[in-house]
This record gives C-alpha cells, structure tokens and sequence, in this order.
C-alpha cells in the first residue's frame, strides 16, 4: 500500500478507536460532546495530519525539568484541534513540570474536561506525577473523573486517588467505596485493590460495604 493509503487508514483507526472504546464501556458520548465531525474532516487531509503529527516526534524528550519554553509550546499545543498533539503536550507536561508547579497542573485540570477520551486520560495520570501527595486541590479535581462517562477515564481516576490520597482519610473512602459499585468490572477491580492494599481494613471500613 502507499504511504498516503496508511496515512489514511491510521488517521481512520484513530477516530475508529475512540468509538469502540466508548462502546466497550456501554455509555453515549460525554453530553455535549457528540462524535467530532472534525474528526473525520482530518481524514480528508490525511498527508496534513501525518506531517503534523511527525514534527510532534521528539518533542520534549530530554528536556530537562522545568524548561520554560518547552513548557510554553506545551500550553499552545493544548489549544490545537488535533487530540493527538494534546495529548502530546499533556504527556511533556507530566514529564518536564516541577512537582507541585501550580501553573502547570491548572493546565492539566483543564485537560481533565477535554473532548477526547485519551487526553483525558493521560491528563489524570499526570496530574498524580505533577502534583503533591494529599493536595487537596488535585484531590478535588482528579474525583471529578470518577464520574466522567468513559469506563477507562474512572479507572484511572481511582488509581490516581489512591495515590494521591491519604490513609484513612473518610471522605476518600467513600468515593472509592462507592466506585465498587461501578459497572465496569475494572474500575471496581482497581477500588477494591486499594482497600485490599491498605491499612484502612483494620478499621473496619469495608465491612460497611
């Protein structure tokens, strides 16, 4: 095949992997945010979206943390259309930001809400490397995501809470207690991993359950 066929057929298998992921969790797109008809106007430019996506290659690798101006190309690449150069950027930020740098995790927060399933993710996972154990602020945040409608983005969110968290803390608990509930056998396997790993047995929490 040419090359300008398999651009094509991945620019197509990335739209196509957004829909069966949302499938396999059995829920609609997020309300508001109904399949991106931009999307699939990028397949019609398959030879743009591949030069655009290989000048992304090698961004931020071996920069040293805290770069500003990588930082900076960071929060322009969260503005593109693309969903892969967001993620490009959220994934440089998760590696490059100094722990606990404020300007930065207020960019990942507003990544927390973007469109795209995979941005969203990766945005929870950085949050958990950028931000400082048991702030209350990222706390807040990340149990957001507990009730984003993608199955994959709650799964993350427990595991992000679970680290970021502190032992006993009550209100913690709860969420996480409530996700056993969850209908995605992942996302309750992951909460249930955390009271099995965690101290908080011994006060006899999850015999509330």
């Amino acid at each position: 095949r040419s090359e300008k066929t398999l651009t094509m057929l991945g620019a197509m298998r990335s739209v196509a992997q957004v829909v069966r992921a949302r499938a396999r969790c059995g829920t609609l797109p997020r309300s508001g945010h109904r399949i991106d008809f931009a999307a699939f106007a990028a397949i019609s430019r398959p030879q743009q979206l591949h030069r655009h996506r290989k000048r992304l290659e090698g961004f931020g690798k071996d920069v040293a943390a805290g770069d500003a101006k990588t930082l900076a190309d960071c929060r322009e690449l969260l503005k593109d259309d693309d969903w892969f150069a967001r993620k490009v950027a959220v994934d440089t930020l998760r590696q490059v930001s100094m722990k606990g740098d404020e300007t930065q995790l207020s960019l990942l927060y507003t990544a927390l809400e973007d469109e795209d399933i995979f941005v969203r993710e990766a945005a929870v996972d950085a949050v958990v490397q950028v931000a400082h154990p048991q702030d209350p602020l990222a706390l807040s945040k990340v149990s957001v995501s507990l009730s984003d409608e993608d199955c994959f983005v709650r799964t993350r969110a427990v595991v992000a809470l679970g680290s970021l968290g502190q032992v006993g803390d009550q209100q913690l608990v709860g969420l996480l207690m409530d996700m056993l509930e969850d209908g995605f056998v992942p996302v309750r396997k992951r909460a249930a991993i955390w009271f099995q790993c965690r101290p908080c047995r011994e006060d006899g929490l999850l015999k509330r359950h």
